[in-house]
């Protein structure tokens, strides 16, 4: 029924646009016959004769482009069929459960009533929600509900339609109040103001925790950088292959670098999902100003994913690798694996512990803004590339803010619900990707190419790896077990790929 209202209008445009160029063609052969004859016919046909031939000729063209530009003179072409909707679940959202139901309030929108009503005064003032138009904008809190919807939800559920016919609003209304917010969260003012470089007691507070969880001489590395991916819902046609990730999904990747209170204090966005973290890692804010950021012989805790320098530490792996090591004699190297060496299993256990809570800072953050798990952004161009963006970034922008209003509100995070679901949601992440690792499709060890620059970085932070793990089985009173002597044939069932 609906397909056949919906061309009603089309099909009166194709007719009128046919027997336009029916009559034009017919009434200028005409003309073009009545010139040819003009030399037989009477010289004393007066000129306001011809005049009103003339317009006679036309009158039937001109006639149906009038009723073209009528009907043009309408914003849609296919007949406007109005759908029953309600506004009552936003009504009742900033109305009864917003100040009786704080819980079903949040659960919707994924913040405090408190941290909601915030938000609407700092971001009111943006200039994106004021025009000079004769039609206001709809209420800035209204605008904010429906964003924070669509940023906590993913999947069919959070489609454009269906949270348009949810809120009682409509599709067009459901795309530009998310554009504003995002606008408006994105801005210098706004991240000045939820995203801020650690000050000195948080800075002393993450040393303090770094050394209960390890050792004294651990306690410089407060900070951790890991990277993750935000699936796509489908295969991007802006240089598509690019976002195929090491999972098999269509991604776009993110840098996180988080405190262990899981505040997160820097960020990149904006990769294609096969980019290696080693290069996404050079596009946050602390990569290249870190000489001024860290002080002294303070570094950041990674993975292996990451370049080992003195100022970014990460795990032993398990591949053939120079062993270095100190001896009596100084700086000493052999070739050897690092998986075979004594103490590095004891040395990777520890550093997990603190490296765990980059996870934990990640899926705190998707366990909040849900559309993190399956971002439905089209990215066919380059505008989509940049929306998808805005969007990672405004979602991260708004975590951060409101993990600050909820701390000084009192609220614990090991007990919030989106914690320990963006918990279970990285514990099940982990778990593919160590089935993944064991089908044998994801083997292949990323091998950095190097300068002779940073060659002695590598060389700098495998020192200063050694020297930790010195010192934390000296703290924990450990012994080192001795470096024993293999025999070449103890390599013959090593697996080099």
């Amino acid at each position: 029924m609906f397909d056949d209202v919906d061309e009603t209008r089309a099909a009166q445009a194709n007719a009128l646009h046919r027997a336009f160029l029916v009559s034009l063609i017919a009434e200028l052969e005409a003309r073009q016959y009545a010139e040819d004859n003009d030399s037989s016919d009477s010289s004393s046909s007066s000129d306001d004769s011809d005049t009103d031939s003339e317009d006679e000729d036309f009158i039937l063209s001109n006639t149906i482009l009038n009723k073209l530009a009528e009907l043009y003179s309408n914003r849609y072409l296919r007949e406007r069929v109005p759908i029953r909707k309600t506004s009552e679940i936003l009504d009742l959202l900033l109305g009864d459960w917003k100040i009786n139901h704080p819980k079903i309030f949040r659960s919707y929108l994924r913040v405090s009533p408190q941290c909601f009503d915030d938000l609407v005064k700092i971001i009111e003032p943006h200039s994106v929600f004021h025009n000079n138009s004769n039609n206001k904008q709809a209420p800035v809190e209204r605008q904010l509900a429906v964003a924070l919807f669509r940023f906590g939800h993913y999947g069919n559920a959070a489609s454009t339609l269906k949270v348009a016919l949810q809120f009682g609003i409509s599709y067009g209304s459901v795309q530009n109040y998310t554009s504003r917010v995002l606008e408006a969260v994105t801005s210098p003012t706004f991240q000045a103001s939820a995203l801020q470089w650690a000050s000195p007691r948080a800075k002393a507070e993450a040393m303090e925790w770094v050394e209960q969880e390890t050792c004294p001489s651990w306690r410089k590395g407060w900070l951790m950088v890991d990277g993750t991916l935000v699936p796509l819902f489908r295969r991007p046609a802006f240089f598509g292959n690019n976002f195929f990730d090491r999972k098999a999904n269509y991604s776009t990747a993110v840098q996180i670098i988080s405190l262990p209170n899981l505040r997160i204090i820097d960020f990149s966005v904006g990769r294609p999902g096969s980019t290696h973290d080693s290069t996404g890692w050079k596009d946050t804010w602390v990569y290249p100003h870190r000489e001024g950021l860290l002080r002294g012989d303070e570094w950041v805790w990674a993975d292996s994913a990451y370049p080992l320098t003195k100022w970014c530490q990460s795990p032993y792996i398990k591949f053939v690798s120079i062993h270095i090591f100190l001896s009596d004699i100084g700086l000493s190297t052999y070739p050897r694996p690092d998986k075979r060496l004594p103490n590095n299993k004891e040395f990777n256990y520890h550093l997990s512990r603190v490296r765990v809570r980059s996870e934990h800072a990640i899926g705190y953050l998707k366990g909040r803004w849900a559309s993190l798990k399956g971002l439905r952004v089209a990215v066919d161009d380059g505008e989509g590339l940049e929306f998808a963006s805005i969007w990672i970034r405004g979602a991260i922008l708004l975590h951060s803010y409101a993990m600050t209003h909820e701390h000084n509100a009192g609220q614990s995070i090991e007990r919030d619900g989106f914690f320990m679901s963006g918990k279970r949601y990285m514990r099940r992440k982990r778990k593919f990707e160590r089935e993944w690792k064991l089908t044998g499709r994801d083997r292949t060890v990323h091998r950095q190419e190097t300068d002779e620059e940073e060659d002695t970085a590598l060389l700098e932070g495998k020192l200063r790896r050694e020297q930790l793990k010195e010192s934390l089985f000296a703290e924990l009173g450990m012994e080192l077990q001795p470096i024993a002597e293999e025999d070449e044939g103890d390599y013959d069932d090593m697996d080099l790929d």
